[in-house]
């Protein structure tokens, strides 16, 4: 099984994931980097911190960019309310 490393975007700065984890494939990682990308939306805004997460690189073991969630595709109401404004 695959191992991805998930790094955290935000609007000028990247947190890397050092310890990566192991999936059946990149469908599965596309998953949990949706969930844990709204569980990053949530606790930053319950924390009132002032900038949120922007989307999750998902990367192989060589570094190589696999996929990408943005909050607008892992949080539709983001997006719904973006295109209102």
């Amino acid at each position: 099984m695959p191992t991805y490393y998930f790094h955290i975007k935000h609007a000028d700065y990247v947190v890397p994931d050092p310890d990566g984890e192991t999936f059946p494939d990149l469908d599965a990682a596309r998953k949990e980097a949706g969930e844990a990308l709204r569980e990053l939306v949530a606790r930053a805004i319950l924390s009132n911190q002032a900038e949120l997460p922007q989307a999750i690189e998902i990367r192989d073991t060589q570094g190589h960019l696999a996929a990408e969630v943005h909050i607008e595709a892992a949080i539709p109401q983001i997006a719904h309310r973006n295109r209102d404004q």
